[in-house]
């Protein structure tokens, strides 16, 4: 039997995980069925099986692969940038399509997550790398602007993180998202960076 070439083997993975983000986005994870990511790939079934033991193991190799956003942080080099990230974050749940199939797409995510602790696992592992990423910047902000009270920083750094994730969570449920209340209240927050630290 014929050696299997590693460059061939990762560029067809790479074909497939392609394919079932699109598929994925579309349909939805349980609408979608390996015979619709095989066909939108361009392969046999078989195929897609020799790389793939299940829709699961897809699933699971695309979140794996999903990029942590933490280079736009680690470029703000001011409170006005990460303020503007910020923003642009919770303007993107505003966006029309945000609120359709990738929100259930989400959804079905976060239900796969409760019951695979594979994939639960590589969840937090991303959560966990963009919650060290921001606060990371806020700790940077905020010592250059000598706010150095590591608790305040902290505080401030979990509020930020808390609006961020009550924006998403607000767009996947379909609730109004009031996104200018969070904004003013993540402008409130990133302004307490320059506040002197207690005591002096």
């Amino acid at each position: 039997m014929p050696k299997r070439d590693p460059s061939h083997m990762a560029a067809v993975r790479q074909q497939i995980l392609t394919a079932a983000r699109a598929v994925f986005e579309r349909k939805g994870l349980y609408e979608a069925s390996v015979s619709d990511v095989s066909k939108e790939a361009g392969l046999s079934v078989g195929s897609l099986y020799v790389h793939f033991r299940s829709k699961e193991a897809i699933l699971l190799a695309l979140i794996e692969s999903a990029e942590v956003h933490s280079a736009p942080l680690a470029a703000c080099n001011s409170t006005a940038d990460l303020l503007a990230f910020v923003i642009a974050i919770l303007r993107q749940q505003e966006i029309p399509d945000t609120a359709g199939q990738a929100a259930r797409t989400s959804l079905e995510v976060a239900a796969i997550a409760r019951r695979s602790p594979e994939v639960q696992a590589v969840v937090i592992r991303n959560f966990e790398q963009s919650r060290a990423a921001l606060y990371d910047a806020v700790l940077r902000l905020g010592n250059q602007a000598g706010l150095c009270q590591r608790d305040e920083v902290n505080a401030i750094a979990e509020s930020l993180l808390s609006i961020l994730i009550s924006a998403q969570a607000q767009m996947l449920i379909g609730v109004p998202l009031v996104i200018e209340a969070k904004i003013a209240a993540a402008h409130m927050l990133i302004t307490r960076l320059h506040a002197e630290p207690a005591g002096k």
